[in-house]
């Protein structure tokens, strides 16, 4: 029971990221996962208690965690969350922040403060791996730029302040803007070269 408990959390975000939150009825999860309604209220007293249980699983699992465990440097450690960002704009739904934002608020503030976090604290430790290995400035506050990067990534880039609207949000195009903006802020010429030829083969890959 445990198990078939713990695939269900591991794969209903996939229905989340592909109808929106409001969208998938306790219903359709049960249909979905072969079981009857019945059994899933057994492992979970209503839907904003699996929605719960899905966003801390996501939580412990963060993306951000795993990319900066990837191999390569701090550059190649921004062109994987690239990769991830482009996996996600392929299968997202815009509206699963606002649902959750307008269904389940406190869930929403607990994801954002985590995310506010999590941000901060694998940017400043990207940072500080860029400018040891000379990629970054060398008079860079790394904490600083990390708390511009929270600003950007949950208040320049969130649609519900209309700085940029949905259509331009589903587009790894503002993603790329971004990320070249930053670069150049923050590299050296090593760095530049270096991010300059990474972007290349991605951009040449991508047209191929």
């Amino acid at each position: 029971m445990e198990e078939k408990k713990s695939y269900i959390i591991k794969n209903v975000g996939e229905l989340y990221m592909k109808h929106g939150i409001r969208a998938v009825t306790m219903d359709m999860v049960a249909a979905e996962f072969g079981i009857s309604k019945k059994t899933l209220y057994q492992f979970f007293k209503d839907k904003k208690d699996l929605i719960d249980q899905v966003i801390n699983y996501y939580l412990d699992r963060s993306v951000l965690d795993i990319k900066m465990e990837c191999p390569g440097n701090a550059i190649d450690r921004i062109f994987a969350m690239r990769n991830h960002v482009v996996q996600i704009l392929k299968r997202f739904n815009n509206n699963l922040e606002f649902d959750l934002k307008k269904s389940y608020p406190d869930l929403y503030e607990k994801v954002h403060v985590l995310k506010r976090k999590s941000i901060l604290k694998h940017t400043v430790k990207n940072i500080s791996g860029g400018v040891e290995s000379g990629l970054f400035r060398p008079e860079l506050d790394a904490e600083f730029i990390a708390k511009l990067q929270v600003g950007r990534m949950l208040y320049t880039l969130n649609p519900d302040n209309e700085i940029f609207d949905v259509s331009e949000m589903a587009s790894i195009r503002l993603f790329d803007k971004v990320m070249d903006y930053h670069m150049h802020a923050i590299c050296t010429e090593k760095g530049i070269n270096y991010y300059k030829k990474q972007l290349n083969n991605i951009q040449n890959e991508e047209n191929n």
